[in-house]
């Protein structure tokens, strides 16, 4: 269930409107609320590349980082992008109340600069473990859920999704959650590949 509220979210969030594109740009680390923040990185500003063809993503957590996240079962699935196409995707949930969930989504085929200018998405540029990133919340929304779009190669990027069942975090609280998340991915990560 958490799979397809992910799956809804970012099909939905990649719908591109019609306009004037804009280039891409050099992500400074500045947040913005600006839908049509432009989170492109260069090269240089990753503390390293980290390819992630081939990479299981339910093997991204290990049993104590799923602990520490409070999730107790891994479940393979396949994430959808509009404009990317379909991407291994890993479900990490709960069993008990409250019940949320992480969606861990590895894209090879397109990086962070694909959520530039999205209509219905609300783009933060930010940064998680001096990785560049984008925190996306959909448009209009302030208790659905929050993922963390990382930009750890070119043309790749990890997404991290937080999805509650219910209205017992807020919209900070779920961001920091798929913050904490994407951090951990990125320590296990390089181990994998």
């Amino acid at each position: 269930m958490l799979a397809v509220a992910a799956g809804l979210f970012l099909v939905g969030c990649t719908q591109q409107e019609p306009g004037d594109p804009r280039p891409g740009g050099t992500t400074t680390g500045e947040s913005t609320s600006d839908s049509s923040s432009t989170p492109t990185t260069s090269r240089s500003s990753r503390p390293k590349e980290i390819k992630l063809d081939g990479v299981d993503p339910c093997k991204v957590l290990t049993a104590d980082q799923m602990k520490q996240l409070s999730v107790v079962k891994a479940q393979a699935d396949e994430g959808n992008l509009s404009g990317i196409g379909k991407y291994p995707l890993c479900d990490y949930h709960t069993r008990s109340a409250p019940v949320f969930g992480y969606g861990v989504g590895l894209v090879t085929n397109g990086g962070i600069e694909h959520w530039q200018g999205n209509g219905n998405v609300d783009v933060n540029r930010t940064e998680v473990s001096g990785y560049p990133a984008a925190q996306l919340v959909l448009s209009g929304t302030d208790n659905v859920m929050c993922s963390i779009a990382v930009d750890v190669a070119d043309g790749q990027q990890l997404v991290v999704d937080f999805n509650p069942l219910g209205d017992e975090f807020t919209q900070d609280e779920m961001c920091q959650n798929a913050k904490k998340a994407a951090e951990l991915a990125l320590v296990t990560l390089p181990t994998l590949v």
